[in-house]
């Protein structure tokens, strides 16, 4: 007979029963109430002793906890609620962001295929961890571990709004970063390095090496830059950031000065300082593209 026992430094009671080959299980309930955790000792023993499948026990489960909170449990598929939560995250990250999540979700839809469809708490560590290796398979460990922090958000809200008891990406490890990619891990150019890129860039992407390096600017802030970003007279250059939503703001001097000048200029205010750049950031609104072409003229110096 099912019982329940608890240890004198746990204030959750430990459920104590024997599955169908006999054998003494015990398992902690995490509840504090004597009557919830021995009713749910007795289902143990017996959905055990019935070889239920997880599915059927994760029902037993639920049953349970509406029995004794009168709270519904709330089930819903991983597709449906990516879809719910891609829509939350639409007033709160810039489109790049937003599309590193869009295309995070439909890979691991992809990965599961029609598990994806079944409620989201019968997604398991173990669909994780084997996503994740299958991702190590193909991507760099960089790559890997930043697909990887995009889903342990996923999973953190799916727990934080009800759907889940557990988060079962809580727990995962990122992947261990090869000794090849830590040695060709991001490092500042040279002076040599950025003369040989300069020498074999065109007109706008040496205008904008020149200012992403005098700015410290990200490329996609660069590529957007407009005119109306420029102020002269308070010799300063201002820009919000796509990526942060910061304002930056730049004092316009020395060589950044004689560079803005020596830009050919219009009658439109509103008109962007490298054109080109500027329509395909507007096109993609990401800058993968550009940031394509920028590896191609690092590998034309090579």
């Amino acid at each position: 007979m099912a019982s329940v026992w608890k240890h004198p430094s746990s204030k959750y009671w430990t459920a104590c029963f024997r599955d169908a080959t006999g054998k003494q299980r015990r398992i902690t309930t995490k509840e504090t109430n004597w009557r919830l955790a021995q009713k749910m000792a007795d289902e143990f023993e017996k959905e055990t002793r019935q070889k239920r499948s997880l599915r059927q026990f994760q029902r037993v489960l639920d049953r349970l906890h509406e029995e004794f909170s009168g709270q519904k449990v709330l089930r819903v598929s991983l597709r449906s609620y990516g879809a719910e939560w891609l829509e939350a995250k639409e007033l709160s990250v810039t489109p790049s962001t937003l599309n590193f999540y869009r295309n995070l979700l439909a890979k691991l839809f992809e990965y599961l295929g029609p598990k994806a469809d079944q409620p989201l708490s019968e997604i398991a560590q173990t669909d994780l961890v084997a996503f994740r290796n299958s991702l190590a398979q193909k991507l760099s460990a960089r790559s890997v571990n930043h697909d990887l922090y995009g889903l342990k958000m996923v999973f953190r809200s799916a727990r934080r709004d009800g759907y889940l008891a557990d988060d079962p990406a809580e727990f995962i490890e990122p992947v261990r970063q090869s000794s090849i990619e830590r040695t060709n891990s991001r490092r500042p150019f040279t002076v040599p390095e950025l003369q040989t890129l300069l020498s074999v860039a065109d007109s706008e992407w040496r205008s904008l090496i020149k200012v992403g390096l005098y700015t410290g600017g990200r490329l996609g802030d660069v590529a957007a830059l407009c005119w109306t970003n420029i102020d002269l007279q308070r010799e300063e250059l201002r820009f919000v950031a796509r990526k942060t939503r910061k304002t930056a703001v730049i004092p316009l001097i020395g060589a950044l000065r004689a560079h803005i000048e020596s830009l050919p200029a219009g009658d439109d205010p509103h008109a962007f300082l490298h054109p080109r750049a500027a329509k395909i950031v507007q096109n993609k609104s990401r800058c993968a593209a550009l940031s394509r072409e920028f590896g191609d003229l690092l590998y034309a110096t090579t």
